[in-house]
């Protein structure tokens, strides 16, 4: 009391108000005031801050994870009668209302529960998302070791395909093993998925698996208000019969359970008087769990001691407060404009509901622009946990805070109707942008005058909207001028009746020029969707595919048929190989593969006739890598037993010859050029530990002299990983740490002379990191990878011919999506690359790094691609795709169309007459070659 008396410490609340009472003062308006004199107290006194928030026992807004299991109270019981209904049926929905917490009982309660149970068998949670059935073959492809597309168009076909895929994820597990598929937030089926067909396919996939004798166990998580919506689906109303369970609110015991006991396990308490105040204000109160998480999440930053303190809980804002003051003061904490893309943010980020309540959206990052700002804010928003940032999407962590912020209530409800208006906007814009901006995804009629008029003036709309919506009416303008021209026209021939002669010439003309028009358009139509189609069909029938995409190049000879005619000639001349790894020789004459299986090695010769296997040697283990040297003469292959063979090649590389083994090793992490020196690594294995697989122990890699690779000489030892620069023992050594501010050094290490010497070389960009090396064989040029940690990459380019004083001399930033391909870097003048962007591999002239130019294109049927090579002409790329099933593909995707049209033609394949009406009808039919 004296303390606060004298102004040394901030009395109670109640002691506050108890004296303001004694007074006849205004308890209100003294309440306002200590609660803004505690926080601004409280903020200052923030010991533990953002860095403490880190290993707090309350995950805030955010949903509880299978690796939050440990700190998961109160929802015990709940899980034991999930995992007890999950014994005896195969089907079962948790109904609750937003925030009562059922992504955090499937994810935190369930899934580990399950895991525990001795007959477990895989389990594969997902949320729907836009596209339902695609979330869920991305899930399964892992576990299958297949291409995610090619399963989501095996389950389009029918729900049998489901019980298929479903044999070979129990195919080693014990026969009493099931899969079990959580499909958390359901409702999203709803509310993302416009496809009524994909939705109808997802449900019908989910049904098939809950039936009878399937070795299926299906969990729904859906959000109470959209009972109504999955009461319209038969099939769902039926199997919901005795399958319904209801995530209410917590009992006064499950919730001291769930507020003391993370805390009490980090070796903190809970004050009684907070622990009270806590459930008396949230039991009964289903939808309340997200705020007393966050809550509680903000009191652990001002705690005191160890203790969380009521006095610390009342200047986070209270129960109700705690969000809408963290929302307040990270928006308050922004720019201008970046307030102003907070707001139009986080409008795309919710879907408004008719008749139910707002729910969160989850959007492509690609949807936003990729300005400094937006980085910023999203960079800001996520750190404070509001939204939570995937590698490639952005969605609001929880709709709490969508029913407790007033000012993104405010911002939902000034005008709903325009919200609705802009999101049909922003989906039609990526449907454009997905089908190469294709005229006829524009908007027309009604729509486009309803969107233009409340749009066109709004600052909301990104560079990809402004496009769009400028193309829908330059479309729109262009149609109109062409209906005044056919006006003019036809009045001008009315007018020329009066000469017959002249007005019968007149309409001759025009309607050969309407023909010719009309049978451009359609021959335009008709190899478009063709090459579509032929790529498509790249992985099922690729000689088919060949045909009918060289059949489209003949009839438009344009970008689009181009691409498919190169990528479809590869994949139909590509040679089958059954092995598990692969490299291809610098000179893109030789292949080398290794088989795990059979313990033995492969070496294949290269010509424009194909491929054709020169020789098989057997491996003294099961070989886990194959490397080659830069000059070919030799290739590595590291066995288990943590030992490495090295060989020697012939000049056509038959017959080679074992050279020596080496022992303590485990991969080549580096060469020099002229292959005398390997920077070879050490990397033991032990036996499985608990979780079953092998535990390694990384040593520090070695310098191996290998001039002569009989008898090869163990150099030092390095303590880091590292590149060779040059033909001597000088390494690069690969950044561990980030620098001052932010940017990284990479450090060059001399061992030439004892004792080693390392100094700073090579110096980064403030906020990118380095990931990846490759100094050319050229010995003057470096390309590093860098990235910004939020799926940005870009490529550095250094002079290195002075390695006292490098220079840089540009950086490249990559596209969206795009990363670069190492295995066609290393061996590469400085003039060019290869870089994988979204399925395609893409061929870029860097002479100038500053102005990069796009040199070819190629669709790949696949992006697993063990091994990829710039053959030294540069005319075309060797790649070795994986197929699946431990089957690989030699392919040659040639630069030049005519090269690639007369593969095609040289097998006496033929297009049937069939699949000719199929692709392109009302055309006389006329085979390709």
């Amino acid at each position: 009391m004296s303390d606060a008396a004298s102004g040394r410490r901030l009395p109670s609340l109640a002691v506050t108000l108890a004296y303001v009472a004694a007074c006849d003062g205004d308890r209100a308006e003294w309440q306002r005031r200590w609660h803004a004199v505690s926080a601004e107290l409280n903020d200052l006194e923030l010991e533990h801050g953002d860095q403490a928030a880190t290993t707090a026992p309350y995950v805030g807004l955010a949903a509880y994870g299978s690796s939050d299991a440990r700190r998961f109270f109160g929802r015990e019981r709940l899980v034991d009668d999930l995992v007890a209904r999950l014994r005896r049926q195969r089907f079962l929905a948790v109904f609750g209302p937003s925030g009562a917490g059922k992504s955090s009982v499937l994810r935190a309660g369930l899934v580990p529960a399950l895991e525990e149970m001795d007959s477990a068998g895989p389990i594969v949670l997902f949320t729907p998302g836009t596209h339902p059935v695609q979330e869920l073959a991305l899930r399964l492809a892992p576990l299958v070791g297949a291409i995610a597309s090619r399963i989501e168009a095996e389950l389009l076909e029918g729900p049998q395909a489901l019980r298929a895929l479903n044999n070979q994820l129990l195919l080693d597990r014990p026969p009493t093993a099931e899969t079990v598929i959580i499909v958390d937030q359901f409702e999203e089926v709803f509310t993302l998925c416009d496809s009524h067909e994909h939705r109808a396919a997802f449900l019908d996939l989910l049904l098939s698996a809950a039936s009878p004798g399937s070795r299926f166990r299906v969990v729904l998580g859906v959000r109470a208000d959209f009972y109504a919506h999955i009461a319209q689906h038969e099939g769902l109303v039926t199997a919901l019969q005795d399958a319904q369970v209801t995530v209410g609110p917590m009992t006064a015991e499950e919730l001291r359970r769930a507020i003391t006991r993370p805390a009490t396990d980090t070796g903190c308490a809970v004050e009684s008087d907070l622990l009270s105040v806590l459930i008396a204000q949230t039991h009964g109160q289903a939808g309340a769990l997200p705020l007393l998480s966050h809550a509680l999440r903000e009191t652990w930053r001002r705690r005191k001691g160890n203790t969380l303190t009521l006095a610390g809980f009342q200047a986070t804002g209270g129960l109700d407060g705690a969000l809408v003051r963290t929302a307040e003061t990270v928006f308050s904490g922004l720019t201008v404009p970046q307030q102003h893309l907070t707001q139009q943010l986080l409008k795309r980020l919710v879907a408004l509901g008719e008749t139910t309540e707002d729910t969160k959206r989850r959007i492509p990052r690609a949807e936003l622009e990729n300005d400094d700002d937006t980085i910023a804010v999203l960079q800001v928003l996520g750190d404070a946990r509001l939204l939570t940032l995937g590698r490639d999407t952005v969605e609001i962590t929880h709709e709490a805070l969508i029913g407790s912020w007033p000012r993104l209530q405010r911002w939902l409800n000034a005008d709903r109707e325009g919200h609705r208006i802009h999101r049909e906007l922003a989906d039609r814009a990526i449907d454009w942008e997905a089908h190469g901006r294709d005229p006829a995804s524009l908007l027309r009629g009604y729509r486009l005058t309803l969107v233009a008029d409340r749009m066109r003036p709004s600052e909301e709309l990104t560079s990809r909207e402004r496009a769009f919506l400028a193309a829908s009416l330059s479309a729109r303008d262009q149609e109109q001028s062409a209906s005044r021209r056919r006006i003019r026209r036809q009045r001008a021939l009315i007018a020329a009746l009066a000469v017959i002669a002249l007005a019968a010439s007149a309409m001759v003309v025009f309607a050969l020029d309407a023909q010719r028009d009309a049978t451009r358009q359609r021959n335009t139509a008709l190899a478009l969707r063709a090459a579509a189609a032929a790529t498509d069909l790249l992985t099922r029938d690729p000689k088919l595919a060949a045909q009918i995409a060289l059949a489209a190049y003949r009839l438009l000879p344009a970008r689009e048929t181009e691409e498919a005619v190169i990528s479809t000639a590869a994949m139909a001349h590509g040679s089958q190989i059954a092995q598990s790894r692969a490299e291809i020789s610098n000179d893109s004459r030789i292949i080398i593969s290794a088989d795990n299986a059979a313990h033995t090695t492969t070496i294949y010769t290269l010509s424009d006739k194909g491929i054709e296997k020169t020789t098989t040697v057997q491996n003294s283990g099961a070989p886990k890598d194959v490397t080659m040297s830069p000059d070919g003469r030799l290739f590595a292959v590291p066995v288990t037993g943590n030992m490495m063979e090295l060989w020697k090649l012939g000049t056509t590389g038959g017959h080679p010859v074992l050279a020596s083994t080496l022992k303590g090793a485990s991969e080549v992490r580096s060469w020099t050029p002229d292959s005398r020196f390997a920077l070879i690594g050490n990397t033991p294995e032990y036996p499985p530990g608990p979780a079953g697989s092998p535990v390694t122990y990384p040593d520090s890699p070695v310098i191996w002299d290998l001039a002569d690779p009989t008898v090869p000489v163990r150099g030092r030892t390095v303590d880091s990983d590292g590149t060779f620069v040059g033909n001597s023992h000088t390494l690069a050594i690969t950044p561990r740490l980030e620098g001052v501010n932010g940017v990284q050094t990479i450090e060059l290490e001399t061992f030439d002379r004892p004792p080693p010497t390392r100094r700073p070389w090579l110096i980064g960009d403030q906020n990118w990191s380095f990931m990846e090396m490759h100094f050319l064989h050229n010995g003057t040029t470096a390309l590093l990878s860098q990235t910004t940690g939020v799926g940005k990459f870009a490529l550095a380019k250094w002079d290195i011919s002075n390695k006292e004083q490098p220079v840089r001399l540009g950086k490249f930033i990559l596209p969206d999506g795009a990363f670069m391909r190492p295995e066609a870097g290393s061996d590469l003048t400085p003039d060019r690359i290869v870089i994988t962007q979204n399925g395609t591999l893409t061929t870029w002239d860097i002479a100038d790094i500053n102005h990069p130019k796009l040199t070819s294109s190629i669709v790949t049927a696949s992006t697993q691609i063990e091994a990829l090579r710039l053959t030294p002409d540069k005319t075309a790329l060797l790649g070795v795709v994986i197929l699946g099933g431990n089957r690989h593909s030699v392919v040659r995707w040639e630069f030049d169309p005519g090269k690639a049209t007369a593969n095609i033609c040289a097998s006496a394949d033929r297009l049937p007459q069939a699949v000719w009406d199929q692709y392109f009808p009302a055309l006389p039919y006329k085979p390709p070659c």
